[in-house]
């Protein structure tokens, strides 16, 4: 079975021309960084563009802010006609939307164009608004019709042929429900002549067929063209249901062209001479060129022949992938199948000054409260104010359930987790958190309290009154050292509590399993690891542990197993394997390596999270950057989050119900990474991830990049804090993730290029009102710099006076 990707943007484009469709995938092939090529084309004929990139770009914008915006909703409960409503409309687009600056500088066609084609869409979307209101339906309801539909979605595979299925993903942009007509409704907006309705329309045909297949709907669908003349092309379901061989035919078509592109055979793609004049390939003589008259070329037709044997066609994307998974898990992907969440790179020449006209998403003009009532009424866990300064909190208790704290590079998401994490400590939950690189060690330091707004003075004295910040420096004494010998195993008397037998058994054994991997994958032997895993497993649980164990009665254990009674030990490993292994792990016991397992205190949890008098929180800040290699770092973080977890069973009463640590690991993407990468802690956090909260053990996370992080550590976090998205397949992703608890937020998309610092939030049982509200993390109350040094991470725990017994 051959899976192709492709999204909604290739299919408009492949709809619009195909060679276009066949240049792009060349293109792409091309690129040294994997990312899709998609071009577009904004005008036909040689007539006065419309600016169709502002102009989609602004739409997109105007119906994302729109979802949650209070003076939309005020415009709509108040009207009474559309002239009205739509000059109200119009009012906020061009307060909240748009930099009317930078539209004055654009040239006067293109401002006439854009300023024309928006009214016009405004009046179309007023009279539908004021039609809904007189039939009785609340603007509240109204507006999540409108701006907030979720099942713009679609995600549907196609069967074009013997063994070929295209899997094709994307938004689409303009899908609402029309209460005119009683149904849902997809229409494609055109800043263009109508010299080729059919071909546009069929685009949408397009959008259709997949929105019924995804969501079960049966929309109409229409073509609005805006500018320079107004006109209107419509079709019912019936229709387009009519002619769903022609969109099969398309898109296994657009297999073909591409592996044409490709040079693997495929068919070459005909050219449409209504895109000519505003294609660059037509300017340069390329497409004639290469591919010859735009008469030549030829379509798929096979997907007709199939359906009358097979009854193929396109199935909901949950029976599909269930149908398809076996074999393409077995297979793997095949060397011309992009990856569905590649990034795309949209060849628009309009684009960049569209999006300098444009105000990036969370851009508003509401004027703040003063500051004195940004504090009012605070409760719980203050994250931030919105754009009004109402103060937005959450319950400590929604720790428990782990948190995913998502933004791209500088969008503030380390500065929101290090928030979360003060709050933690100001209500009592002491934090363990993991610093690979220095940005968390600050913590130790209080902001200036200076630099802290007055309304916000007392919850940082609460703070420094209640936090008891430790630096652990693992075989370094740059901190307070920590060592990890001797080893904690888990004793009988330990799980004891545990009445079920064979949980009991289960739980050991587990333990003992992730203890041997990760002394396995410190030593890196090679040869056969299964073999040194099974082999150390059976070690550690003959080995005695009524004392602690420590790693030179493993390597003792290991040279010679007969002395536990161990027999027939070469039936689990051979000699020479066996051997290697015991040397190698003598080099921690007696060799330069031995530092993780020497000197210092041992890693011990009742002790890192015993405050040292009533009244303060600790706050262990794990320091990793002092480590010589990344090796050492993952076999520590992976022991650690064994021993947490040999903690969490042995020591913690599940039956409290409140939070007893908050985990925090910062940069996820290198310790739990998606796909197949297996580091060492990668299995020992999952873990936490998924047994934690039933012991109260809440875990933070944060992450560049949603599609970095294995998908069952975001699964099991039901707090999620999303920042500045910056490419739509991230949007994708945590729309997936929602979509997966009951349905995405209509908030979701407009993430995209959001403000630095502004976050959107959904945690359990959050109040309405805070529901799909963006805000701006509070000041910190500790330090937020550049990344430590090991050597200046030294010189300020010994100012401070923290280096403590261990260092």
């Amino acid at each position: 079975m051959r899976l192709v990707h492709v999204n909604v943007t290739q299919l408009r484009v492949a709809a619009t021309c195909p060679r276009l469709h066949w240049f792009d995938t060349r293109a792409t092939a091309e690129r040294q960084d994997g990312k899709k090529v998609v071009s577009r084309i904004w005008r036909k004929g040689g007539a006065t563009p419309g600016c169709g990139a502002l102009f989609h770009t602004a739409v997109e914008r105007f119906n994302a802010a729109a979802r949650s915006s209070d003076e939309v909703l005020s415009a709509l409960e108040a009207a009474r006609d559309a002239v009205s409503l739509q000059q109200a409309l119009m009012r906020w687009f061009n307060a909240s939307c748009l930099n009317l600056d930078a539209l004055a500088a654009r040239p006067v066609p293109l401002r006439l164009g854009f300023i024309s084609a928006v009214q016009l869409y405004m009046e179309e979307l007023a009279r539908l608004a004021v039609h809904a209101r007189a039939d009785g339906l609340p603007a509240a309801e109204l507006r999540n019709q409108l701006f907030g539909d979720s099942r713009k979605r679609v995600d549907v595979t196609f069967h074009v042929g013997e063994d070929i299925h295209v899997h094709v993903t994307g938004a689409i942009d303009y899908v609402y429900f029309d209460p005119r007509l009683g149904k849902h409704r997809i229409v494609d907006y055109k800043l263009t002549p109508a010299t080729s309705p059919n071909s546009d329309l069929f685009q949408v045909f397009t959008y259709a067929l997949m929105h019924h297949h995804q969501h079960g709907t049966q929309p109409d669908v229409a073509v609005f063209y805006l500018h320079p003349t107004r006109s209107v092309r419509e079709a019912r379901w019936e229709e387009i249901e009519a002619k769903r061989g022609k969109v099969h035919e398309l898109i296994a078509s657009m297999v073909a062209w591409s592996d044409h592109a490709l040079g693997a055979g495929g068919l070459p793609p005909p050219g449409d001479r209504a895109s000519c004049d505003g294609c660059k390939h037509e300017r340069s003589g390329a497409c004639v060129a290469e591919l010859g008259p735009k008469d030549r070329g030829a379509w798929d037709r096979r997907w007709t022949a199939l359906e009358a044997t097979r009854g193929g066609g396109a199935r909901d994307a949950h029976e599909e992938r269930e149908r398809f998974a076996a074999g393409a898990a077995a297979d793997g992907p095949t060397a011309d199948e992009p990856i569905a969440d590649e990034p795309m790179v949209e060849d628009d020449p309009e684009l960049e000054e569209a999006l300098a006209v444009v105000k990036p998403a969370g851009e508003r003009l509401t004027k703040a409260r003063p500051p004195g009532a940004r504090a009012a009424n605070v409760s719980g866990m203050l994250l931030g104010f919105d754009d009004g300064g109402s103060p937005v909190c959450m319950d400590p208790a929604v720790l428990r359930t782990h948190v995913s704290v998502v933004g791209a590079a500088g969008s503030g998401k380390t500065w929101m987790a290090k928030i979360i994490a003060e709050e933690a400590l100001r209500a009592g939950v002491p934090v363990l958190a993991i610093d690979p690189q220095g940005d968390l060690v600050q913590m130790m330091e209080a902001r200036p309290p200076a630099d802290v707004p007055a309304e916000l003075r007392r919850a940082w004295e609460e703070l420094q009154e209640r936090m008891e910040p430790r630096i652990l420096t693992p075989g370094s004494s740059h901190g307070q050292r920590l060592c990890l010998d001797p080893l904690r195993l888990p004793s009988a008397s330990e799980l004891s509590h545990i009445a079920n037998p064979a949980l009991r058994a289960e739980e050991e054994e587990g333990l003992l399993v992730a203890v041997a991997a990760n002394l396995v994958s410190l030593c890196a032997c090679g040869g056969e690891e299964e073999s040194q895993r099974t082999f150390l497993y059976q070690v550690l649980r003959h080995l005695p542990r009524a004392a602690p164990v420590r790693l030179r009665d493993i390597v003792a254990a290991v040279t010679a197993p007969e002395d536990l009674g161990m027999d027939e030990v070469d039936s689990l490993i051979r000699k020479s394997e066996r051997e290697r292994l015991a040397r190698r792990l003598n080099t921690f016991v007696q060799g330069p390596s031995a530092r993780l397992f020497s000197g210092g205190t041992r890693l011990d949890f009742t002790e890192l999270l015993r405050p040292s008098k009533p009244g303060r929180v600790p706050l262990n800040i794990v320091y990793l950057n002092a480590l010589s290699n990344d090796d050492e770092k993952h076999f520590f973080l992976a022991a650690l989050a064994t021993e947490l977890y040999r903690w969490m069973i042995t020591t913690v009463d599940a039956t409290s119900g409140g939070v007893n640590l908050l985990f925090y690991i910062d940069e996820a993407r290198d310790w739990i990474p998606a796909g197949g990468s297996k580091p060492p802690a990668k299995q020992p956090l999952i873990r936490l991830f998924t047994q934690g909260r039933k012991y109260g053990v809440g875990c933070l996370l944060c992450t560049q990049s949603p599609r970095s992080v294995d998908y069952n550590v975001f699964g099991n976090t039901s707090t999620k804090l999303i920042g500045r998205l910056e490419a739509s397949q991230d949007v994708d992703r945590v729309i997936d993730w929602f979509t997966i608890e009951g349905g995405a937020p209509p908030w979701v998309a407009a993430r995209k290029g959001a403000p630095k610092g502004s976050f959107v939030a959904r945690w359990p049982d959050m109040p309405a009102e805070l529901a799909g509200r963006a805000f701006k993390g509070r000041t910190l109350f500790t330090r937020h710099a550049g990344a430590w040094s090991p050597d200046l991470v030294e010189r300020a725990v010994t100012a401070a006076g923290l280096r403590g017994p261990g260092g």
